[in-house]
């Protein structure tokens, strides 16, 4: 069975959109209507459905509450305020249909691709803290430079008498950032 994807932008690839202000409508028809149809194809799949029906009611408020309409009497400060409403909706609407997209489109279930998201997002993380100056890459490579000038005739002198002075909270801490490095030459 062919498994069935969602495309953000099908309404643009359908033809739509010939008139300026029927724009917002059929992105919002579109998104509905896809996810409608991934809903009913898509039995057995919690996860996968509750994106997509998360998708449907964000449509749905969007089109209920969104007036694109313009006035002739200039700007009505509640049309301006219902646009500005309707556009940030339009925006967290397109980025919740690209992470469905991303979902439908790959062989991983929803909870696979969210587990794989948080990991990379928590590495990225973790990375920028140790990378950050005065984070454990930065000591490590501190204490590792005044080691290789050969002052010291043993690692545990030199980790001993420059922990404090590098940053590191403890003697074992620099110890450790002083493992498997070369002798002085």
């Amino acid at each position: 069975m062919k498994k069935t994807e969602f495309e953000p932008f099908q309404w643009a690839k359908d033809g739509y959109c010939e008139a300026p202000l029927e724009n917002p409508d059929d992105l919002l028809k579109s998104c509905g209507r896809q996810a409608e149809k991934i809903i009913e194809e898509s039995e057995g799949n919690e996860a996968l459905q509750e994106d997509a029906l998360a998708i449907m009611n964000m449509v749905a408020t969007t089109f209920l509450e969104s007036r694109w309409a313009d006035t002739d009497s200039g700007i009505d400060p509640d049309l301006a305020k219902s646009a500005r409403e309707s556009l940030v909706r339009m925006y967290i609407l397109g980025t919740q249909a690209t992470r469905l997209a991303l979902i439908t489109s790959s062989n991983d279930s929803g909870k696979e691709f969210e587990r794989k998201l948080i990991s990379e997002l928590a590495r990225k993380a973790v990375n920028a803290r140790h990378n950050k100056p005065g984070g454990s890459r930065d000591l490590k490579e501190k204490i590792r430079s005044i080691w290789a000038t050969g002052k010291y005739s043993s690692r545990d002198i030199c980790a001993e008498e420059e922990w404090a002075a590098v940053g590191y909270k403890s003697f074992s801490a620099a110890r450790k950032a002083l493992r498997n490095t070369k002798d002085p030459s």
